[in-house]
């Protein structure tokens, strides 16, 4: 196994060492090649489950662009605007110009915006004849001209993750700056599934320090060991495959049910209240995570039955 995670994730110290954005683009720069154990060791070193979240974040976009987080730089994706993430809510406009193109519009919601360094901008280029909205993502340096970042709004769990608002204003991109494929099929839709498995491996990675810490059975520690080893099979596997959804479904109720199940009350009392407070953070999407699900069931039995 690459980089021999169960042995790191049993002796490496969860020493809360990632704190800040500095701390995960030092960490992402000698991080392993393979993006979930990057993930789960990155929870493991994060101080908390904002930053285990920020790590499993850095290293899902690993998984979609390589070359966004090359040498450790941290990227952001910029999909949301005012009227959602849905492609007909995208109204940034990727418009030819003389060999290259022009990028124009306002993203609503960044994560990590702020301390990105390379923004993966999805952006329409117009209607397909049945008047889809065609998308592309444009890999684009946040110091380029015409990029404004300013700060955006919070949420009530893991507040040390910043998010931004973004304007683009005629900024200029090279064809070579564009990601292939179609932007839904190819960059959002199978994003969705890439972040849930690095996400909830950072976590559980984070979990298994707790644990560790505070001396719980070690059969938790085994069963969140082995979890992070299903999601690295999950986060290999095509994330567009209807198998993948189905596994991954399985892997993300055995994660909420076992962090449920853990021994809080042995654990530091701050560190158990910040955990309650960033516990919902486990459940966002679940209503897009439950219609991944059921397309899955359709395609693969023809059945809604789980």
């Amino acid at each position: 196994m690459s980089g021999d995670v169960v042995r790191a994730l049993l002796t490496d110290a969860p020493d809360g060492s990632i704190a800040s954005a500095i701390d995960l683009k030092r960490y992402g720069a000698h991080a392993s090649r393979d993006t979930v154990e990057r993930a789960a060791l990155g929870g493991l070193v994060a101080s908390c489950v904002g930053w285990a979240f920020a790590s499993g974040y850095e290293a899902a976009l690993a998984r979609l662009d390589p070359e966004a987080t090359r040498d450790g730089s941290l990227a952001a994706l910029c999909a949301t605007e005012e009227g959602g993430g849905h492609p007909r809510a995208i109204r940034t406009t990727l418009t030819p110009t003389g060999g290259q193109y022009a990028l124009a519009g306002r993203k609503a919601w960044v994560t990590l915006g702020a301390e990105a360094e390379v923004l993966l901008v999805v952006a329409s280029v117009g209607l397909d004849p049945d008047g889809r909205n065609r998308l592309r993502v444009a890999r684009v340096p946040s110091s380029r001209a015409g990029v404004r970042l300013e700060a955006g709004g919070a949420t009530p769990f893991a507040p040390e993750i910043g998010h931004a608002r973004a304007a683009f204003e005629g900024v200029t991109v090279d064809e070579a700056e564009l990601l292939p494929g179609d932007g839904y099929e190819t960059v959002l839709k199978p994003f969705r599934t890439i972040e849930d498995a690095h996400v909830m491996a950072a976590i559980l990675g984070w979990g298994i320090g707790v644990a560790r810490r505070s001396a719980w059975e070690r059969s938790w520690i085994d069963e969140g060991v082995a979890l992070v080893v299903a999601l690295r099979a999950i986060g290999a596997a095509p994330p567009s495959h209807a198998g993948t959804h189905v596994a991954l479904a399985g892997a993300l109720t055995g994660t909420r049910r076992l962090l449920d199940a853990g021994a809080w009350d042995r654990v530091d009392p701050a560190v158990r209240a910040a955990w309650e407070r960033d516990r919902p953070l486990l459940d966002v999407a679940s209503t897009v995570r439950g219609a991944r699900l059921e397309a899955a069931w359709r395609t693969l039995t023809g059945s809604k039955d789980s």
